[in-house]
């Protein structure tokens, strides 16, 4: 992988990564923003939206990158300068964008969600976050009873809406709506786990 910095060094046929990242930044958007589709069925457009972008953030492609060890691969001219982790983010786009260039999409799509799989980001999160099952894990330790309530039940755009509220020790922490009860439960106990400290 070839840093623009090397581009005056570089041959007639010779190229740095700028083209492979800007391929491989399309083609990781279009894995994630199917996989985050797949696995928040009762997410609308705006939370997925952030699902996406948090997953595919530079901080956290520069994390993934940092820890799958690609500053060793990257040629660079920064002197004896630490490669900066921006560089090595970039450098990850760039990867992605020649697995795709040589294997299609679908040994892409498998290679990428394996990086991220064995690459965790720093707050632990994948794309699934079970948060039904830490707010029950957090509950139990903290002596606490755990109930979900059904609120409501409509059809929206000719699909089943579902709207649950999470109730801990009596006390009502979160409400979420999805297409199916257990997508309203889930997305009612993320809702309450931005008011207990799981």
């Amino acid at each position: 992988m070839t840093h623009a910095s090397l581009s005056a060094d570089l041959g007639p046929n010779q190229i740095a990564n700028e083209r492979l990242e800007f391929l491989g930044d399309a083609v990781l958007g279009a894995i994630v923003a199917k996989r985050v589709f797949d696995e928040f069925p009762q997410d609308d457009e705006g939370p997925l939206t952030q699902r996406k972008a948090r997953l595919v953030s530079r901080k956290a492609l520069n994390q993934i990158g940092e820890s799958m060890g690609l500053g060793a691969f990257i040629r660079v001219k920064m002197g004896r300068s630490k490669i900066p982790a921006t560089v090595i983010g970039n450098a990850l786009e760039a990867l992605i964008g020649a697995i795709y260039i040589d294997h299609g999409y679908r040994k892409t799509e498998r290679a990428v969600l394996r990086m991220f799989e064995r690459h965790q980001l720093s707050n632990g999160e994948f794309f699934a976050t079970d948060f039904k099952s830490r707010v029950q894990e957090w509950a139990q330790q903290s002596a606490k009873s755990v109930e979900y309530s059904l609120l409501g039940e409509s059809m929206v755009e000719g699909r089943n809406s579902y709207e649950m509220e999470l109730l801990i020790g009596g006390q009502s922490m979160g409400k979420g709506v999805g297409s199916s009860k257990k997508g309203a439960e889930q997305a009612a106990a993320e809702a309450a786990s931005r008011n207990i400290p799981l």
